[in-house]
């Protein structure tokens, strides 16, 4: 018994060691918000071209890019901090298959709630247009045209909370 006590207390101070070195590198700080945008392009993994849109949410700067991983393609969201004349990129947003290139698993609409640094709460929404001009209903009941990504026809929208 305690062996495995040992075993669990070293997979722990493992892991730990792991997140911290996760964490570490996401809180690089540069000295231009476009050196920031490239570190996340590189830490995301994804092309200049996977960037859809750098939108400003009444000051905050929001970056909506497009990624794709073993199980299929997807929209995410980063926030470009700025502080004290610095940088930095921030994902606290969990990577959403969208598009599954699994055959037995369809589409997927989603929507969640976000803050920004500052505190201030909106409402991302998801998903697959599966027409032209497509539109959805939001939770408030707002008949909306989303913007839609050309290339995957995945689409996103963001609202005020």
């Amino acid at each position: 018994m305690k062996q495995y006590k040992i075993i669990l207390l070293l997979v722990l101070i493992l892991a730990g060691c792991s997140s911290a070195k996760d964490n570490q590198e996401e809180q690089q700080w540069f000295n231009s918000e476009e050196k920031a945008i490239e570190h996340g392009i590189q830490s995301e993994n994804i092309n200049k071209s996977d960037i859809l849109e750098k939108v400003d949410l009444n000051g905050e700067k929001v970056i909506v890019f497009r990624f794709t991983e073993s199980d299929g393609k997807g929209i995410c969201i980063a926030h470009i901090i700025h502080k004290n004349n610095k940088y930095q990129w921030n994902r606290n947003f969990q990577h959403i298959i969208l598009k599954s290139d699994k055959p037995n698993i369809g589409n997927l609409d989603v929507s969640a709630d976000f803050k920004t640094s500052q505190g201030k709460k909106y409402r991302l929404y998801l998903g697959v247009a599966d027409k032209q001009n497509f539109t959805f209903e939001t939770d408030d009941g707002l008949e909306t045209t989303p913007t839609i990504d050309k290339k995957t026809n995945m689409y996103y929208y963001i609202m005020t909370k």
